[in-house]
Formats: C-alpha cells, sequence, structure tokens
C-alpha cells in the first residue's frame, strides 16, 4: 500500500507541475496511476490532501537535510556550506515538489500552511543561526541576519526553474560555486 500511495504522489506532482493544481482534475490523476476517482480516494481524501503529501514530504526530507548539515562542533562556516550542498541535491532532485511549494502553497487550508511553514521557519532558524555564529566571531561583514538568510535560502531553491541536470555543469560543480559566491561576497 505505502509504495502504491508513493506512486500517487510522484506521478500527481509530475501532472501539478506540468498542467498547474487547479488544471489537474480528479479524474486524470485517478486515470494516470491507473485507479477508480474510488480508488484514489481510498488512498487519499482529496485532491488538496495529494498536494498536501507532496509538499509536506518534500519539506520535511528538506528539514531533515538541514538538520542533518549542521553540526554543534563544526565550523559554521561548514555548516552552512555543507546545508547549501544539501539544498541544492534536495532543490534539483525534488525539483517538481519544489516548484509546487513556491507555486501552489495557496491552495492548502490553513492547517496545512502552518505545517509547511513551521518546517520553512526551522530551517530559516537553523541557516541563520549558524550566520549568527560566524557573525558572533566577526568574520560577517555588516550584514542584516535576516536578509542575509532569506538571500541564501532563495539563491538555492531558485535552481528548480533553471538548473539542468544534463547541461555541462555538473551539480557538485554548481555547489561549489554557489558556497564560493556565498562566501566571497559575505565573508570579511
Amino acid at each position: 500500500m505505502i509504495d502504491r500511495r508513493e506512486d500517487i504522489l510522484q506521478v500527481s506532482a509530475k501532472l501539478f507541475s506540468e498542467s498547474g493544481y487547479d488544471n489537474t482534475s480528479t479524474r486524470e490523476l485517478a486515470k494516470a496511476v491507473d485507479l477508480s476517482i474510488a480508488g484514489l480516494y481510498y488512498f487519499f481524501r482529496s485532491k488538496e490532501e495529494i498536494l498536501f503529501s507532496i509538499l509536506d514530504a518534500s519539506a520535511g526530507e528538506l528539514l531533515a537535510s538541514v538538520r542533518s548539515a549542521i553540526k554543534e562542533d563544526d565550523d559554521p562556516q561548514v555548516n552552512i556550506a555543507r546545508a547549501i550542498e544539501y539544498i541544492v541535491k534536495h532543490v534539483i532532485t525534488r525539483r517538481m515538489a519544489i516548484g509546487l511549494i513556491i507555486r501552489e502553497r495557496n491552495r492548502l487550508s490553513p492547517k496545512q500552511l502552518e505545517i509547511i511553514n513551521d518546517k520553512e521557519r526551522v530551517i530559516f532558524n537553523l541557516i541563520r543561526g549558524e550566520l549568527a555564529r560566524l557573525d558572533e566571531q566577526g568574520r560577517l561583514k555588516s550584514f542584516h541576519l535576516t536578509a542575509l538568510t532569506f538571500a541564501l535560502i532563495a539563491i538555492v531553491h531558485w535552481t528548480y526553474r533553471w538548473f539542468n541536470v544534463h547541461g555541462s555543469l555538473t551539480v557538485e560543480a554548481f555547489t561549489a560555486e554557489m558556497i564560493d559566491l556565498f562566501f566571497n561576497g559575505a565573508l570579511k
């Protein structure tokens, strides 16, 4: 049953990404996964629940990645570099879900949106905390830490729109360039 739910989520993410949430009917979703509408509702109560499940799983995976990147005993610059690496990999491998988080989050109920926002807030605070550590060590230029945190997150999140995994720039090379760009523009 878990594999079937995951199949529904993957196919739905693809359809929502290609056609948009509003333009993808429940009938199309059911047909794409070879189920009746009643069969689809066996796994999910609604199309909104499918969207929420896609977004919540992605936000949860991203949060777990960022948490694993931040190690208390490591230098904050190392932690931030590792967080950038993990976020880039997540964004590129889960690009459809990231795009949906950015474009379709307004389709969620207030409670569902709060769950996603809470995870994003924790990610934000983890990264901001590491930037604050750098600032406390006197290693940052005079930046507003909240704005700098948002800038870092925006730099890596928007790669879902343009990064071509089959292009000449590898994920590893891109990540190295983003880390270099971020730190050489922010460090003293």
